[in-house]
């Protein structure tokens, strides 16, 4: 391919993808609540739970996220619930497609039941990244991956205090 027909090719996708950036309030324009319950896997474990977003303006939004998971370690059985408020981020390079970033913090559960018992209330940061894929006009495919890191608290009797908690999702957004 000469340079010139290289250039023309890279100039037409820039003008596909451009208006999907500068202009994405034709895919939230009547979309300002966006559920989305998930399921997925926690630390090697099983989990779940959902989140609920309200966008205030067309890639911004904050969020409320509550989910439940079981870790998997070594001779151990560690629950983890978790109750966050985040900001979310979010572009759209083509109409049905999204990625977004989120950070916030909240309050982490921690229940020990083997070899002992304990059980925690944790302070927690979490940041995460994302992408959903527009189904039909109000709903969408979305996968996540979250990574909560403890800020204050430990569980009594666990060398290190409490452990983060590495949790990707893959959930059904609906909006409206």
């Amino acid at each position: 391919m000469r340079p010139r027909n290289r250039l023309t090719l890279v100039l037409a996708c820039v003008l596909v993808l451009l208006p999907g950036l500068l202009f994405p309030e034709d895919v939230r324009a009547d979309m300002r609540f966006v559920l989305t319950p998930f399921a997925g896997i926690e630390n090697g474990g099983e989990a779940f739970g959902g989140n609920l977003r309200l966008f205030f303006l067309p890639n911004l939004a904050v969020e409320a996220d509550a989910g439940i998971g079981e870790s998997i370690c070594q001779n151990c059985r560690l629950s983890e619930t978790t109750f966050t408020a985040n900001l979310v981020y979010e572009i759209h390079p083509v109409t049905r497609l999204s990625f977004f970033l989120l950070t916030g913090s909240g309050v982490g559960l921690a229940d020990l039941s083997s070899p002992e018992s304990a059980r925690a209330t944790l302070g927690v940061w979490d940041i995460g990244l994302g992408s959903s894929l527009r189904l039909i006009r109000h709903v969408a495919l979305t996968i996540e991956n979250r990574w909560f890191l403890p800020i204050s608290g430990a569980i009594p009797g666990v060398s290190g205090g409490a452990p983060g908690i590495d949790r990707l999702t893959l959930g059904i957004s609906t909006s409206f």
